[in-house]
């Protein structure tokens, strides 16, 4: 089972248009082979259907979707079969919501918004964009186009592409919301309704191909991994795979997130990046090869296996450059393997999601993805249904909804020796806080935890010796104001200051927010009386995430040093290297991994990494609760000196220039 889910992976994307000639003409299943073999690949998504609508294997059923210039009709089977006899893994790939073919021949089966407009572009824009309703007939041809593939090839796995929970008012989702009951006119209702018809797709199509081929891959995707993914349409899901090409919209910031809380999800899970210098579909283009080795080592650090997209060219031969690039990253991947596999993430921290979906990443997990990676602390995103005590401290960053059910859970977890840190407006009974007033702008609207024109409604705060102890004693802006509260049994740590007056058209002084007044306005860090539970009155992370103040940074850090003492790694390198640690229990070795690559905008589209640049003579502590037998570089093996005092490890990396595996032995 343990080989299900290989670690060096390639997504062979094929949409090609149903103009373009001569499609397959150069494909030869050796050279195919070779060039996969030679980049060190052992698994590869091909295509039965694309984007365009148009087929990649000999359909008995759909015959007139099969590409016109399709000249190997076998394209698929050829694929699989010359892939299996080289050891290499084949899932197909086939699209759900859209299909260019169906979507001009069937526009009765187009998603509609409430105003009978449909979703996405309309047919006089360049593209594949109009979204399928599979509360249509359309699922007729699904099933039966799956059915098709899945029995006649040898395919490993189906991978369905584009699927979404998509509020849709086409006729027959009318229709079907009017007998269930439910109002098409309302929002929340067609919500619902969007629920039920996706965890219904979903489970009929995965129940149709284990009917078929029981045990095989299915991955449902939509570009991203959330909690709607996990309840309740969990185990329509064979594991989990996170599209996350960097330059390709998602950022940096997506998959570390993603990925932290996907893997606490009970199943296997991947990683995509592209070998495309943008993204997916862009010819002739090549991602840096630093680029790449970071997004896929970080994979690995955080416990992942490894997807490179690439984009099969008409012709059907595979890029030997692009293949060349790829060979260098999964050369060195296959050699990391060993102290990869089977291995279980450590962490310590738990910070919870948003439920809601809004967005993929939310700026609060952005801002929290950033400030503990910097401060090498180890952690997950996980939600309220998860297991509490596997963390020594919780983060409830803000705007989590907090139940009665959920507060209750906090508070058993308090009781069981847990620390909390709560900031804004997730405030839960023990965090021992009362709101006192709210201040409201000139349109009487509320001023807390938004960003308004020129700082206007900032307020200040005074860092202490307990937070904020290596910062100046002395105001420093907070530029989102905060709730304002006083402790309620408990104890203030950091007091809040007001301007001299808040910006408006009838008082203001110089550019921006007003200077202090010095006048104490309400408590900005309050401890419990406990001393198990930290609140933050200002939204914090939301303001490092647009504004990025280092002072934020150093006060949240010296909250998580006073609830939980002994974190798991440290080190005194630059901010900018990345740590992870697993386990290998069944080895009894821990993995640490550092890697060192700096992404920077130079350019106005995304970010690049060009350099590696190395960082030596690096102090690292680890923290870890065994008798430490072995310390050593891997896979070169080399040996690393260590000490042990009062139950801490400490070491002296020599050098690190891009990723580092560090190898930690212990005994029972």
């Amino acid at each position: 089972m343990e080989d299900r889910l290989r670690f060096r992976q390639i997504h062979l994307d094929f949409h090609t248009s149903e103009l373009i000639k001569d499609i397959g003409a150069g494909f030869d299943e050796k050279e195919f082979v070779k060039t996969l073999k030679d980049a060190h690949v052992n698994s590869i998504t091909c295509f039965a259907r694309c984007h365009h609508g148009m087929i990649y294997y000999d359909s008995k059923i759909n015959k007139e979707r099969i590409h016109p210039y399709l000249v190997e009709k076998d394209l698929l089977k050829k694929q699989i079969e010359a892939c299996h006899n080289n050891d290499i893994k084949v899932p197909v790939y086939t699209t759900v919501q859209w299909d260019m073919y169906t979507a001009i021949r069937h526009p009765e089966w187009l998603v509609r918004r409430p105003d009978g407009t449909i979703e996405g572009d309309y047919f006089n824009k360049d593209g594949f964009y109009q979204r399928i309703c599979v509360n249509t007939p359309y699922i007729d041809f699904l099933k039966n186009h799956v059915t098709e593939f899945v029995s006649e090839l040898d395919c490993d796995g189906v991978f369905f592409d584009i699927v979404s929970e998509l509020d849709c008012s086409c006729t027959y989702c009318m229709e079907s919301m009017r007998n269930k009951g439910l109002n098409p006119l309302d929002e929340e209702d067609r919500r619902r309704h969007a629920r039920e018809v996706m965890n219904r797709f979903k489970s009929e199509m995965s129940s149709l191909v284990w009917s078929i081929k029981p045990g095989i891959l299915v991955f449902f995707n939509s570009g991203h991994v959330s909690f709607k993914d996990k309840i309740p349409s969990k185990d329509t899901y064979s594991h989990y795979e996170i599209e996350s090409l960097p330059s390709g919209g998602w950022g940096y910031m997506h998959f570390p997130v993603t990925c932290r809380y996907t893997r606490n999800l009970g199943k296997d899970y991947l990683a995509h990046t592209g070998k495309f210098h943008t993204s997916w579909g862009d010819f002739h283009s090549f991602k840096n090869v630093e680029a790449l080795e970071y997004e896929v080592f970080r994979m690995l650090a955080l416990n992942s296996k490894c997807l490179i997209g690439d984009q099969f060219e008409p012709s059907g031969v595979l890029s030997k450059p692009v293949y060349d690039l790829i060979g260098k990253v999964y050369s060195k991947v296959e050699e990391k393997e060993p102290w990869c596999a089977n291995a279980d993430h450590v962490a310590e921290i738990g910070v919870f999601v948003p439920t809601d979906d809004k967005s993929r990443v939310s700026s609060s997990q952005a801002a929290i993805e950033s400030i503990l990676s910097q401060l090498a602390y180890q952690f997950d995103f996980i939600d309220q249904d998860m297991d509490f005590n596997r963390y020594k401290l919780l983060i409830i960053p803000e705007r989590i909804k907090i139940d009665e059910s959920m507060d209750k859970k906090l508070c058993e977890y308090l009781k069981n020796n847990g620390k909390i840190i709560s900031v804004f407006d997730s405030i839960f009974s023990k965090s021992a806080v009362k709101v006192i007033k709210e201040t409201v702008d000139d349109y009487n609207e509320p001023v807390k935890g938004r960003f308004i024109s020129k700082n206007g409604y900032a307020d200040y705060v005074i860092p202490t010796n307990v937070i904020g102890k290596d910062l100046y004693k002395t105001e420093y802006v907070m530029y989102a104001k905060g709730m304002e509260t006083i402790a309620n049994e408990g104890k203030c740590l950091v007091k809040a200051y007001e301007p001299v007056f808040n910006r408006s058209y009838k008082h203001f002084s110089s550019h921006l927010q007003g200077p202090s007044s010095h006048i104490e306005a309400y408590d900005a860090v309050i401890i419990n009386k406990s001393r198990n539970a930290i609140y933050f009155s200002h939204p914090i992370f939301e303001i490092y995430n647009k504004k990025g103040p280092k002072w934020i940074k150093s006060m949240l850090n010296d909250a998580i040093k006073l609830l939980m003492k002994d974190n798991l790694v440290s080190h005194d390198g630059p901010s900018t290297i990345f740590t992870a640690i697993n386990i290998q229990k069944e080895e009894k070795r821990y993995i640490l991994h550092l890697l060192h690559y700096i992404p920077e905008r130079r350019c106005t589209d995304f970010d690049v990494i060009e350099d590696v640049i190395p960082v030596y003579k690096t102090k690292v502590k680890l923290n870890i609760p065994k008798t430490i037998r072995n310390i050593k570089i891997v896979p070169e093996n080399k040996p690393v000196k260590f000490t042990v005092r009062n139950g801490k490890i400490a070491f002296t990396l020599d050098k690190l220039e891009g990723h580092c595996m560090i190898c930690i032995e212990y005994e029972d």
